[in-house]
């Protein structure tokens, strides 16, 4: 069982970040000239001009927490989440404000603070549980390379699923929530307990985002949480050579896969990866699962009615990490079997979205 102390951090951080939270919610009339996410856009579905520094809020809750942490470990842990993040935040943030940070950049500059932490640390990538992988990983500087690539790359798919009143903060809890549970079963309590910290932080950012989405999570508090949870994700491996590195995958498998998909999805289609669109889950959820069935619901419940939706697919993916962190036998065939199940929903919802591919593709053209 975890000790009492450790839950006083993360109740810390769950209530400064609701606190921080309504305070930028209440003071937008002073900062929204610049704050403000606008509902123009092709992946905007809400309605009203909404600020868009949540990260803020996470951010500063998060030094809160770490203000009131006693043990070297928890600290260190800590210390690396708050200032390796920073650039990852801060180019979150400038796009937040300034709209003209391109998505390169900002992938970049969350790549960068991967590897900032890699480099502060020793820790890093070191195994994948393939052999000829395996042997690449064992020179330091390839390892730090991959480690860089797989943090931005998870900070990024939090990003795209921040497409909804709650979705990308739920989802994060969910799998912050189950990485603490592996690490309190394996008896590492430092770990569990910085997990738990990041975890209160979404809670209370979650309260005021979710159901009527006062307050957006934006690319600040979407890239520096996303870094966060990859970050801790690397750091269960190796503390724990038992844990297998499918186990990290599945605890971030939705993200994940859905931004895997969507590469796959443009590059067939001819597209840039990096371009915006109306073809995601959340967003087919939305069109074509949602709105149809709750279409009577205000706009804003109907909008967080598609996360919780989709939570169901962040919940799917955690559960086998949770019970077989170090059974790679298991875990492996477990995230091909999410891919598949993603797969076939996406299909599955996808099939009355035809006519509108058609409809979007003619008015890209200029049809």
């Amino acid at each position: 069982m975890l000790p009492a102390h450790p839950f006083i951090p993360a109740v810390a951080a769950l209530a400064g970040s609701f606190v921080l939270a309504q305070g930028l919610v209440l003071s937008a009339h002073k900062h929204g000239h610049l704050t403000m996410d606008l509902p123009q856009g092709v992946q905007k579905f809400h309605c009203n001009p909404t600020p868009r520094i949540g990260g803020i809020a996470i951010y500063v809750a998060m030094v809160v927490a770490w203000m009131l942490i006693q043990s070297p470990d928890e600290n260190k842990l800590m210390s690396v989440l708050l200032l390796a993040g920073m650039p990852a935040l801060l180019g979150g943030l400038t796009e937040d404000v300034t709209k003209r940070v391109s998505v390169r950049s900002r992938l970049l500059l969350t790549m960068g603070s991967g590897a900032l932490a890699a480099l502060w640390t020793g820790t890093g990538l070191t195994r994948v549980d393939m052999g000829v992988a395996d042997y690449l990983l064992s020179f330091w500087p390839v390892a730090v390379l991959f480690t860089a690539f797989a943090v931005g790359g998870v900070a990024n798919a939090i990003n795209i699923i921040d497409g909804f009143h709650g979705l990308a903060s739920g989802t994060l809890i969910i799998s912050s929530l189950a990485l603490s549970a592996i690490a309190l079963s394996l008896g590492d309590v430092p770990l569990a307990t910085v997990s738990l910290v990041l975890a209160g932080a979404m809670a209370g950012f979650w309260l005021v985002n979710f159901p009527w989405g006062k307050l957006f999570l934006g690319d600040g508090g979407a890239y520096f949480s996303g870094f966060a949870l990859a970050w801790l994700s690397v750091e269960l491996l190796s503390r724990h050579p038992n844990v297998t590195p499918w186990a990290s995958v599945l605890l971030c498998g939705y993200p994940t896969v859905e931004v895997l998909y969507s590469v796959v999805r443009r590059s067939r289609g001819r597209l840039s990866p990096g371009q915006p669109d109306r073809r995601h889950l959340h967003s087919l959820v939305a069109t074509h699962l949602v709105q149809p069935r709750l279409g009577a619901l205000p706009p804003n419940l109907a909008n967080a009615a598609v996360s919780v939706v989709m939570w169901i697919c962040a919940i799917v993916p955690v559960l086998p990490a949770i019970f077989f962190s170090n059974r790679g036998d298991i875990l492996f065939p477990a995230l091909l079997l999410c891919v598949l199940a993603y797969h076939l929903f996406y299909r599955w919802v996808a099939i009355p979205a035809a006519p509108q591919a058609v409809a979007d593709a003619a008015e890209e053209v200029g049809i």
